[in-house]
């Protein structure tokens, strides 16, 4: 079920989420990571419905360390080029905040379709789950996540 998130993310709807305005704007993409997995390890996830699905896993990072996370599974059909071409568009979101990362995709949603759009989406969400916990605690936490495993996996790998 995708997650909406309005036109021009507001104060209301920042404190809605528990995160105020001002907490948003300190958070910037400074890393999307796209892995795209063999097909033994996406099997080893249950990943996918159908043989030739493609899956993997994006990453969003920020200069405070947090990390969005998000798998995936695209029907091979719907991809109309190669995966780099594919997530290409993803890297426009670099060095946003995180409210301007998130109305940029809504702004672009219809021209990125709904698949890219809930996964960018939901990997973002990720992200402010992640920020949220983060400020209820009170201190750092550093979302570790071992990219040499995933490297040892990925049949392709895509960075911005």
């Amino acid at each position: 079920m995708p997650i909406t998130i309005a036109d021009n993310f507001t104060m209301n709807e920042t404190e809605e989420i528990g995160l105020s305005f001002e907490y948003l704007q300190q958070y910037k993409i400074t890393r999307i990571e796209c892995f795209r997995f063999d097909s033994d390890f996406a099997k080893k996830l249950q990943l996918g419905h159908e043989r030739d699905d493609i899956c993997g896993l994006i990453a969003i990072s920020t200069n405070t360390g947090a990390v969005g996370l998000k798998e995936f599974a695209v029907p091979s059909k719907s991809l109309k080029c190669d995966l780099t071409m594919w997530a290409v568009l993803f890297q426009r979101i670099k060095g946003l905040t995180l409210k301007e990362s998130m109305n940029y995709a809504q702004l672009k949603q219809e021209a990125w379709g709904p698949v890219r759009f809930e996964l960018i989406e939901s990997a973002l969400m990720d992200l402010i789950e992640k920020i949220k916990i983060e400020s209820k605690n009170n201190k750092e936490h550093r979302y570790f996540w071992d990219r040499a495993y995933l490297f040892e996996h990925a049949q392709a790998y895509i960075s911005f």
